[in-house]
């Protein structure tokens, strides 16, 4: 585990075991030191796992309620849940639907190669549509569909840090889960418009916009072909009906 420091109040626990696989990634757990509440986006594999990241937390900042964020609801995001049942755990509607369909398949085909110890899928237990937000904490968290239909974000307004889960990837987009392009294109260029200083990744470096742009010069060149071989595929049809 390597431990960075990021703006005035985040913490960026970074995790190897995804890389030495076929996977070949690093995976970020990222974590917000507020007032009253520690924000933790993402739980990565488990309590074995997230055990060290609370002892770091509390040993440095003392005892904090906990507020859980799961970005979306692939099996490399949630198994820490259950380290937090006491706690909220947020996600979009979509997430928690996904998770309770296909928490426990996903265990299975995964848990023998990655799982440190006993797993419990535990569902999130407070949802949103659109965004829910902690003002007097000035943090954020929203919907924003791309990598996958129920995907969101985490913006820390005092930081000027937006956390994007695996909706922006280096150098370009590489799991797409989600086919729908245009949805995709429009949530990333809403984090232009958010303009953070910081871009938080889940499977990679802390970044910028600059690796935003990159990855939507990417999906319109793959909404480009798509259209393409649409109007293919549509003039083939003309031709075979005359």
């Amino acid at each position: 585990m390597k431990i960075i420091r990021v703006g005035e109040r985040g913490i960026l626990f970074t995790f190897f075991e995804l890389k030495s696989s076929d996977y070949d990634c690093v995976t970020n757990v990222y974590a917000i030191n507020g007032d009253r509440h520690f924000f933790i986006c993402d739980t990565y594999l488990g309590t074995y796992y997230i055990k060290k990241i609370k002892k770091y937390l509390e040993d440095n900042f003392g005892k904090k309620e906990y507020i859980i964020f799961n970005s979306h609801s692939h099996w490399d995001h949630i198994w820490g849940n259950s380290a937090f049942k006491d706690f909220k755990i947020i996600s979009h509607e979509l997430c928690r639907e996904h998770i309770a369909k296909y928490g426990e398949e996903d265990l299975i085909n995964h848990a023998q190669q990655f799982a440190k110890n006993k797993i419990e899928i535990v569902l999130p237990n407070t949802t949103f549509t659109e965004k829910i937000a902690f003002k007097e904490e000035g943090i954020e968290f929203f919907y924003t569909p791309g990598h996958s239909e129920d995907s969101a974000s985490c913006y820390d307004h005092k930081d000027n840090v937006l956390f994007v889960g695996d909706n922006v990837d280096d150098p370009i987009p590489c799991f797409m889960c989600w086919s729908e392009l245009d949805k995709y294109k429009e949530t990333l260029e809403l984090y232009l418009k958010i303009n953070a200083d910081i871009i938080v990744q889940s499977h990679g470096d802390i970044t910028n916009n600059d690796l935003i742009k990159n990855n939507i010069n990417y999906i319109t060149k793959l909404i480009t072909k798509e259209k393409i071989k649409l109007e293919n595929k549509d003039i083939l049809r003309k031709h075979l009906e005359i």
